[in-house]
């Protein structure tokens, strides 16, 4: 076994360090599951993932210059553009958190796959997520954290994907240069980030997990 993020002479593989996202990656967050919310709630397809995600509270909550209560208010505010729109707001936004407190931290599927990468021994592991200040002590009550070497919480940190700053610094983190890195995201805007950041980057799907694996195991990641 080769130790972790060291180069085996043998075989040379580019790869060194594999940096995961965490919502949409690691943990279930589907756009189709927020329709569904949608649609639950009376509300246009598509309007509460946009009020989540593109608001400009959104960048601010993730490089921590707001606390999470401030973005909500703004997700709220988004949403509930009319007279009487508060109510089927609050009721939407109530019906994503039961959502989101259902679901594992880490998808079973997305767990063995950690698992064997980590009992490989072949490349270093990170977490790099845009998510509110306290994030990285929430993932360790969770038991997120001990799964990778380093995490990285974009409002934990000062900095947010796509900006080339948090991808420089995971790899910064994890002891090993930009190109060594491979960046698994569900965001386009997230892979492009990586890329320009001098990463490699792969745009990851929930269904897509087949593909992954074999471009890791390509790459040398299992050994």
């Amino acid at each position: 076994m080769v130790a972790r993020g060291t180069m085996d002479t043998d075989r040379a593989p580019w790869l060194l360090a594999v940096i995961f996202d965490y919502g949409g990656v690691i943990r279930r967050e589907d756009r189709e599951d927020y329709a569904a919310i949608d649609d639950a709630h009376g509300l246009p397809r598509g309007a509460l993932w946009a009020a989540m995600h593109d608001v400009p509270e959104y960048r601010l909550s993730r490089e921590g210059a707001i606390d999470r209560n401030a973005y909500r208010l703004a997700v709220r505010r988004a949403l509930a553009k009319g007279p009487g729109d508060e109510a089927r707001a609050d009721a939407a936004l109530g019906a994503l958190d039961r959502y989101t407190a259902a679901l594992p931290p880490v998808e079973p599927e997305m767990r063995a796959l950690l698992e064997r990468l980590r009992a490989a021994g072949r490349v270093k592991l990170a977490l790099l997520s845009n998510a509110f200040r306290g994030g990285t002590e929430r993932l360790r009550a969770l038991g997120v954290t001990a799964l990778f070497d380093e995490t990285l919480i974009s409002g934990d940190v000062g900095v947010a994907k796509p900006d080339a700053t948090a991808f420089v610094l995971a790899a910064t983190r994890l002891g090993v240069e930009p190109s060594a890195c491979l960046m698994i995201d569900d965001q386009p805007q997230h892979v492009a980030g990586a890329q320009a950041a001098g990463l490699r980057a792969h745009l990851h799907e929930r269904t897509r997990l087949a593909e992954l694996t074999v471009l890791l195991e390509a790459e040398g990641a299992f050994g």
